[in-house]
């Protein structure tokens, strides 16, 4: 069976594979973060053919699916099919690996929210475009953790906040020493700056700050990058300890808004939800692009909300935390 897109390109189609699967592994990349059906960023038309469920799209509206939309992650092909999807050029070259990684340094940053870098052998060569994850294996689990450092560090620095019950939470809070040793898998993910000569919105809760970070890091250090549009940065939390990172730069001009989810005593920033506070804020979106990261609640919300108030649904991307099983 043969895939085709939009622009012209095809190529081979299984059933036993999804087509997001089978594109990548024939050096195509589409837009997917979750992989498992919850996040919806890798959504796109089936303009002709039949598609199965490998497994449910649950990001899927009854409206998308009477629009045929489908999960690129979801389905695999049962006859020739074309669809309505765009190859990320950008992250050509760039090699999913597993590599071993051994823990270099632990801060805690609050009471539940650790910083921990890895460090990867020196033959490694592991690259990566800032805003991509990784997947952390221990022993049998496996979590994913969006990158906060950039490529050029000889670390890989992760931001992990405390879930109560989770395993991997107990290793990062109860057990973890220096040194261990774990697997990582990745870069993965297609969540990137795509264009710096428009003004840039950018929504966070929680630690999906880690990618907004590695971003903006990138173009604090890059010499070619001149800065010529407004940069504005929404990090929600629920309690003020939890904003454990100083967006402090040299020669970028951001502003960023620490946005609480609910009121507390002697709290005298912005109150609700990031993607209120940002809309509130806008007297037009006209050239806009958001970049959303955290709870699929929020960039469900935030997407939802944007493109009705008139932004273009391609200028808003998103990486969403989605629950692991």
């Amino acid at each position: 069976m043969i895939i085709y897109t939009t622009e012209n390109k095809k190529f081979d189609g299984q059933r036993e594979k999804t087509v997001l699967d089978a594109a990548l592994a024939s050096g195509l990349v589409f837009e997917y973060s979750c992989k498992n059906g919850q996040c919806g960023v890798c959504k796109t038309t089936l303009l002709k053919g039949e598609i199965i469920e490998k497994q449910g799209q649950l990001a899927l509206t009854d409206q998308d699916r009477k629009e045929r939309k489908i999960l690129t992650c979801c389905c695999a092909p049962v006859t020739d099919i074309e669809i309505d999807a765009a190859d990320l050029s950008a992250l050509h070259g760039i090699e999913v690996k597993t590599l071993p990684a051994r823990v270099n340094r632990i801060t805690y940053l609050s009471d539940n929210i650790v910083e921990i870098k890895l460090r990867l052998p020196p033959t490694a060569n592991f690259q990566f475009i800032e805003g991509q994850y990784i997947d952390v294996i221990w022993g049998a689990v496996r979590r994913s953790y969006s990158i906060a450092s950039v490529s050029s560090d000889k670390e890989l620095t992760l931001l992990i906040k405390f879930f109560e019950n989770g395993q991997m939470s107990d290793y990062w809070f109860n057990q973890v020493k220096t040194n261990d040793l774990l697997r990582i898998e990745g870069p993965k993910g297609t969540f990137f700056l795509r264009d710096t000569a428009k003004p840039l919105v950018f929504l966070a809760t929680g630690t999906g700050i880690a990618p907004v970070k590695s971003i903006l890091s990138k173009l604090e250090y890059d010499p070619d990058y001149q800065q010529s549009q407004t940069i504005e940065v929404y990090w929600g939390n629920r309690y003020p300890e939890e904003f454990v990172w100083d967006a402090s730069f040299n020669k970028l001009h951001i502003t960023v808004h620490n946005v609480l989810s609910r009121p507390v005593d002697g709290w005298s920033g912005d109150v609700g939800y990031v993607q209120d506070v940002a809309l509130a804020d806008r007297k037009n979106i006209d050239g806009l692009v958001v970049y959303a990261c955290g709870s699929n609640a929020m960039i469900q919300s935030a997407k939802k909300r944007f493109l009705e108030s008139g932004l273009l649904e391609g200028n808003f991307h998103s990486d969403a935390f989605v629950q692991s099983f």
